[in-house]
C-alpha cells in the first residue's frame, strides 16, 4: 500500500487519474451517439450491420471510464513511468520532436501530389535519420520496400486505393 505525500487535504486532491477517466467517458458518450446515427442503408445492410462494432467500442471505453475511476477513488493510482532503456532527468531533444512532427506535417500535405509511395518513402528516410541512423542508404530502401508492401498490402489485398501520384500508371 502506498500513501500520497502531497499538499492539501481535499477529496480529489492527487487523484489526476480522474481526468483521464472523464476523457475516456466523453469518447464513449461521443462514439455511442455517432453510433446512434448511422443510417441503414442497402448498402451496409448485413447480417451485423453497422453499428454493431462502434456499440461494443462504446461500451468498453465506458467500463473501462468506470472501472478506472472506482480504482481511483478507491486510492489506486498509477506508478510514474520509470522507462525501460532511457534516462528520464534528461530534457527532450527538442530539434528531433519539431524535426518529426515538421516531417508528419509536409507528409499530409505531399501525399496527394506525390503519392503514398514517394510520401511514405521520404517519410521514413527522414525520420530515420532525424531519429539518429547514419545507414542513408539502407534506411532509404527499407522506406521504400516498407512503402511498395504498404501500398500493394492495401491496394490489392484490401481493395483500398491509396494515391498513386506521380507513379500513377507505373504502380
Amino acid at each position: 500500500m502506498t500513501t500520497r505525500s502531497r499538499g492539501g487535504t481535499g477529496l480529489l486532491n492527487g487523484r489526476s487519474e480522474l481526468g483521464v477517466a472523464a476523457l475516456l467517458g466523453a469518447l464513449a458518450v461521443i462514439v455511442a451517439v455517432d453510433t446512434a446515427n448511422i443510417r441503414h442503408t442497402a448498402v451496409n445492410a448485413g447480417v451485423m450491420g453497422p453499428q454493431v462494432v462502434p456499440t461494443i467500442i462504446a461500451i468498453g471505453l465506458a467500463l473501462c471510464a468506470i472501472a478506472l475511476a472506482i480504482s481511483v477513488l478507491r486510492g489506486g493510482h498509477g506508478d510514474p513511468e520509470d522507462g525501460e532503456d532511457i534516462d528520464l532527468s534528461i530534457p527532450a531533444h527538442w530539434p528531433t520532436v519539431f524535426g518529426l512532427a515538421g516531417l508528419i506535417l509536409g507528409y499530409a500535405l505531399v501525399l496527394d501530389p506525390l503519392g503514398y509511395v514517394i510520401a511514405s518513402s521520404i517519410l521514413f528516410y527522414g525520420s530515420a535519420l532525424l531519429l539518429g541512423s547514419r545507414r542513408y542508404v539502407w534506411a532509404l530502401v527499407i522506406g521504400i520496400l516498407l512503402s511498395l508492401g504498404t501500398f500493394y498490402g492495401f491496394v490489392l489485398g484490401l481493395g483500398i486505393m491509396l494515391p498513386a501520384g506521380l507513379l500513377t500508371g507505373i504502380l
